[in-house]
């Protein structure tokens, strides 16, 4: 059955090409491309990102290619899940057809964003790391330990919160290794855990669209948005609420955010703020370290509208309780009109788009494209591998493991609740599926 398997998967492959070639991009993403091709740093897409599209740019017109790439790790990780067990089930190839017809698999990996590079490279780094210790007693080949590092690297500088996934790698590496003995596998966990800081740190430095030079420094600016959106929300929580921190040196701009901010508040998206140009400028007008002081004064003097604040946001993240506010799905070629003219690259929303569009229409609205059935799922595949337990079984429990703590960190980050931000949790229940599938005897082999 593994060659039925592996049809299926080549089949899906070639099908995810063929309807999205040469892909689908936003505005993120002709930016980001922007940067690549023209080698300048001007937004806060990860510089990495930018970095990449560049180099496919200069392959493929237009960085087409990011499709190919995106759909071969993808399809590849999910073809070497057959080599991690003894037998594969005729379970397989009907599960890996089924999840074929999802969005997040036949249109996802053809949409060029960050967020699906991310999770795709995360599942590439575990299934890297589950084909290494797949064989109980033996070592993890440095092969695997060096291109898994590499992978979960580059996942952590596309999403600085995805670093929780190569703790769960280390926390695997840590457990399938005690059969060496305890100094030895504390010794190869954490060297590969301190491998892939170093190599993030590298990256971070020397793969950016305008070349080498100092870490790039855009999370900075997303934490103090993230500062701002909480202080808005605890606002508009409670009405009247002060800001007294700022208040002290910057009244005028306390005035705008309570007449101007606090009322298009909502906890889907922070942009009905960042949209508002005398909000933008109100908030400017204010030291990072007035904005850091008045949200550590909500943390601690109000934890609990802090807390109820930050509830409401991840709720829309998770849950989408409207999913057509959160960007379900992209297509087409979209972006601002000078950019799209600098890269000759025109706005595309043809018929294929729109019978995609429709497509994705029929599972909108159902556990198909719903968070939470994913993290139901991932945590009952975690379980039964940790019943299990074989050692490649270990890894992929901690990749499920891993993407639920992952999900759990948007309640302290969420600041919209676009459906691509928690990919990377549908993905790797679907792998868990996969790899159950394959194989779903409780024995160990």
């Amino acid at each position: 059955m593994r060659w039925a398997y592996w049809l299926v998967l080549a089949g899906a492959c070639a099908t995810v090409l063929a309807l999205n070639w040469p892909g689908h991009f936003s505005w993120d993403s002709v930016s980001a491309l922007h940067e690549g091709r023209f080698h300048v740093r001007e937004t806060w897409n990860p510089a990495i990102y930018g970095w990449l599209l560049g180099v496919v740019d200069r392959i493929t017109p237009n960085a087409a290619g990011m499709v190919a790439l995106s759909a071969a790790i993808l399809f590849g990780s999910w073809a070497a899940l057959a080599l991690l067990r003894p037998r594969a089930s005729w379970l397989a190839p009907i599960v890996a057809l089924a999840a074929a017809a999802l969005p997040q698999v036949l249109i996802y990996p053809a949409i060029v964003w960050k967020d699906i590079l991310f999770a795709e490279t995360t599942i590439a780094g575990f299934v890297v790391l589950a084909l290494g210790a797949r064989r109980a007693g033996e070592r993890t080949p440095w092969a695997a330990l060096v291109a898994a590092s590499v992978l979960f690297a580059v996942a952590g500088l596309l999403r600085q919160n995805g670093l929780i996934l190569a703790g769960a790698a280390a926390v695997a590496l840590l457990w399938v290794g005690r059969r060496a003995g305890a100094r030895r596998s504390f010794a190869v966990a954490g060297g590969w855990l301190v491998a892939v800081a170093a190599l993030t740190l590298v990256f971070s430095a020397t793969l950016r669209p305008q070349g080498i030079g100092a870490p790039d420094n855009a999370g900075q600016k997303g934490l103090r948005l993230l500062w701002t959106y909480d202080v808005v929300a605890a606002m508009a929580l409670q009405p009247g609420r002060p800001m007294p921190i700022v208040d002290k040196a910057e009244p005028a701009a306390v005035q705008v955010i309570h007449t101007r901010a606090v009322p298009v508040y909502t906890p889907e998206r922070v942009d009905t703020i960042t949209f508002n140009p005398d909000v933008v400028a109100a908030f400017k007008a204010v030291p990072r370290d007035q904005i850091r002081q008045e949200w550590v004064a909500l943390v601690t003097h109000d934890p609990g509208l802090y807390l109820q604040a930050r509830a409401a946001a991840f709720r829309q993240v998770f849950t989408t309780p409207v999913i057509d506010h959160c960007l379900p799905v992209h297509l087409g070629v979209e972006g601002p009109a000078e950019i799209l003219k600098s890269l000759n690259m025109p706005f595309r929303d043809d018929r294929r788009d729109e019978r995609l569009y429709n497509y994705v229409t029929w599972f909108l609205d159902t556990p198909a494209m719903s968070h939470v059935p994913y993290a139901i799922v991932a945590l009952l595949a975690a379980g039964f591998l940790l019943i299990r337990r074989d050692p490649a079984d270990i890894v992929v429990a901690a990749l499920l493991a891993g993407a639920l703590a992952f999900t759990a960190s948007f309640f302290l980050i969420s600041i919209a609740c676009d459906y691509r931000y928690l990919y990377l949790l549908d993905l790797a229940a679907l792998t868990g599926v996969l790899y159950l599938a394959l194989d779903p005897r409780l024995r160990r082999s």
